[in-house]
């Protein structure tokens, strides 16, 4: 007779259900790294901004152009207080969904640990069996013979 784990389908569920938390921590995370990107390029972006503005500034600038220069330092500021703001939120979520894995994870390794230990019994009983029958073979080959 095979072994059979009686909570197989809820282990397979509990799989399943780390593998998603996983895949959407992983995608939290991607996330993330999109929006550092960005906020460097943003933060790059702002400073050949304002490199340029100084060096045309000690060059004489016209008024419209000095202008323009403010005004687009202060929307690439916005930008970038609002990305800062999106990183914190989803710095924040990523945070909650390690726990949720973690927990799924937990759960997942309980029954896991379960059905190792129902083998190594199952596995142990079995040994036991066949020694039994191999101990039974000998001593009725040694009481005919």
């Amino acid at each position: 007779m095979a072994f059979r784990f009686p909570l197989a389908p809820v282990l397979k569920l509990r799989e399943s259900l780390e593998e998603r938390e996983l895949q959407l921590l992983e995608q939290a995370q991607h996330e993330i790294g999109r929006t550092v990107h960005l906020l460097e390029e943003l933060r790059n972006q702002r400073h050949v901004v304002l490199t340029a503005r100084e060096r045309e500034l000690a060059n004489g600038m016209v008024a419209a152009n000095l202008h323009f220069s403010e005004h687009l330092q202060r929307r690439l500021q916005e930008q970038e207080h609002a990305l800062e703001a999106r990183l914190a939120e989803l710095q924040f979520r990523r945070n909650r969904q390690m726990g949720i894995y973690e927990e799924a994870k937990r759960k997942r390794q309980a029954l896991s640990e379960l059905r190792e230990k129902q083998l190594a019994a199952y596995e142990s009983k079995l040994a036991h069996q066949a020694q039994r029958n191999s101990d039974d073979s000998y001593l009725a080959r040694f009481r005919r013979g």
